[in-house]
């Protein structure tokens, strides 16, 4: 049974989606950092990138991953952003 602090987000990666084992105690930032590693995706820095949820509101990635109270499966979504990567 997983602990109340673990969550399963879905991450899509400009298209890609993967799954991320977060924790509550985490910063959003290391799911994000996690998302771009199993991606692939190491030209840009983390902080070209923008988390997003699926109403399109950006996500602070400074902020803990328990203060979102993300259900299990919610999927968020990263890309560069407007004007970065050419």
């Amino acid at each position: 049974m997983p602990k109340d602090s673990d969550v399963v987000l879905i991450i899509v990666v400009n298209g890609q989606p993967v799954h991320i084992e977060a924790r509550a105690h985490e910063h959003l930032r290391t799911a994000a950092h996690e998302a771009l590693n199993k991606t692939g995706n190491s030209g840009q820095p983390l902080d070209n990138w923008e988390l997003r949820d699926a109403a399109g509101k950006i996500l602070d990635l400074a902020l803990k991953i328990g203060d979102f109270h993300f259900p299990d499966g919610t999927k968020l979504f990263l890309n560069l952003k407007a004007g970065v990567g050419g």
